[in-house]
């Protein structure tokens, strides 16, 4: 692939040219996930939080709500991905199980363990053990869209749960009208950085020519933390390319000591419109402190720029595994892992 990564090649390449149609399509996937959590039911009494437990791409979604709910909702969001749900969960928790397969062995046991505790999660998943399971002991599910890269589903989960999270909260942050128009915008951020766009008027595109310089360092607060997290773990995934995270202020009091003993570090910083003062100061001192590389500004409400800077993040993600000639498609150690497993 050249340096250029023309959008013939890439859409032309079957490698490619599928995710990115299904990263184009968050716009969509957005509206559709909203559309099908406005008929979750939901508990008519307060909930003391909203807990979602996933495991990676799954658990995406619900780290974008908690970062939102920070900002502007009551209700706390908690996220959970460890081997077993928390145990401090309660019947007057609100709880989704959320695994796009419908496979994942640590979901589907959270399933049997807060089953036997008389709690009721609604479960998310395009099939599975675990959604045949939930329907045949007549947990509220959703039916997520299926044969899609998994990890691709996270614009159609969020929809789900930020849906079902505004009834549950009543903030109006994240009423679907809210969200629906934020993703509206998407189509037009889309534009530019699609592979129509050449590099030098692409920050994705840019972005992704970095990573053949070195390791990128991304620095991000809030909401765009998450965004670095997702930039993190999609090119883990897609270009089989290590990603550095560092969050703003928490990483600044301590391991921000340390970069001076990394070598070949690229250093990105993901600027939200919406920083506090002190945060914005933080970027401008460590600007004059490290070399940044690049710095990629996203504007509007929090929601929309989380929108878009996850729709940047994938497509960075791509176009970096494009330019080292890997398949995103295939994740032969992740397999490996879950076949162990699930086989235990």
């Amino acid at each position: 692939m050249s340096r250029e990564l023309s959008a013939s090649e890439l859409i032309g390449d079957e490698r490619y040219g599928a995710m990115l149609k299904q990263i184009s399509d968050q716009p969509v996937l957005y509206r559709v996930g909203l559309a099908k959590g406005v008929k979750v039911p939901v508990p008519d009494r307060p909930v003391r939080a909203f807990v979602v437990y996933g495991l990676g791409g799954s658990a995406m979604p619900g780290a974008m709500l908690a970062s939102l709910a920070s900002l502007h909702a009551d209700v706390p969001v908690v996220v959970s991905n460890g081997s077993h749900p928390p145990a401090w969960i309660r019947e007057d928790d609100f709880v989704a199980l959320v695994s796009y397969s419908g496979r994942t062995t640590e979901v589907i046991r959270a399933l049997d363990v807060l089953s036997k505790r008389s709690i009721k999660p609604l479960v998310l998943a395009s099939g599975g053990k675990l959604l045949q399971s939930a329907e045949e002991i007549g947990l509220p599910t959703v039916r997520l869209t299926p044969e899609m890269t998994p990890r691709m589903s996270v614009p159609e989960m969020f929809g789900v749960l930020v849906a079902v999270y505004h009834r549950v909260s009543e903030c109006e942050a994240f009423s679907p009208e809210s969200v629906s128009s934020a993703a509206e915008r998407l189509s037009a951020f889309w534009r530019r950085i699609s592979p129509e766009v050449k590099p030098e008027e692409n920050d994705a595109k840019t972005c992704a020519l970095l990573t053949s310089e070195g390791t990128l360092s991304v620095f991000g607060w809030g909401h765009m933390h998450i965004a670095a997290l997702r930039l993190r773990n999609q090119l883990a995934e897609n270009a089989k390319l290590p990603c550095v995270v560092n969050e703003v202020p928490e990483n600044l009091h301590n391991t921000v000591e340390s970069m001076g003993a990394f070598k070949g570090l690229r250093h990105v910083a993901l600027r939200s419109k919406n920083e506090p003062q002190d945060v914005a100061l933080q970027f401008s001192v460590l600007g004059s402190i490290l070399e940044l590389t690049l710095t990629v500004s996203f504007a509007g409400g929090p929601v929309y720029e989380l929108m878009s800077s996850v729709m940047w993040a994938d497509a960075v993600s791509i176009y970096a595994a494009a330019l080292r000639g890997v398949d995103p498609r295939e994740i032969p150690t992740i397999s490996r892992i879950r076949r162990a497993v699930e086989g235990a």
